[in-house]
């Protein structure tokens, strides 16, 4: 759908495929030099992350900045909620803007750790590669096949 609504990342991401794997099947090192394709996977994620949130919990009493947390207490950290934050991504944070990504995820944000479609540290998901890599191969397959397009009147902002 994004890709339908912004023709011009769609061209951009065809082109990359057809110069980098020029008609060839897709292998790792292509997969990994695909730079615009991963650009719009990441702001993709980042407009509809996955999961809804993550939650921890407190080991032991903890203070982050000026808040108070007591041993036990659960934090609740919606991730829509971050990845729609302009203190976070800017004036544009509800916009479709791969170019954020350029620079790769620290360079995308004010607060690198606020990028978390696949979740954070320990607990974060065990298949993020693998879905990275699907989601390319699944665009691999479908950007040199197809193209589309739909109307400007549809609202794709997530809230």
């Amino acid at each position: 759908m994004l890709l339908a609504l912004h023709p011009d990342w769609q061209t951009r991401a065809r082109a990359e495929v057809v110069e980098i794997c020029g008609g060839r099947p897709p292998n790792a090192d292509s997969l990994n030099k695909l730079k615009t394709l991963t650009m719009i996977i990441q702001e993709t994620l980042r407009l509809y992350p996955p999961g809804l949130s993550v939650t921890r919990e407190a080991l032991q009493d903890t203070k982050l900045g000026d808040i108070y947390l007591p041993k036990g207490a659960n934090l609740f950290i919606p991730i829509s909620t971050l990845h729609h934050d302009i203190l976070i991504w800017g004036p544009d944070a509800d916009s479709f803007n791969p170019l954020r990504f350029a620079r790769g995820v620290s360079g995308a944000c004010h607060v690198p750790h606020a990028y978390v479609p696949f979740g954070v540290g320990a607990r974060s998901c065990l298949g993020q590669y693998f879905a990275m890599t699907e989601l390319k191969s699944c665009s691999l397959w479908c950007s040199p096949r197809s193209s589309s397009s739909c109307p400007r009147r549809i609202d794709t902002r997530p809230f």
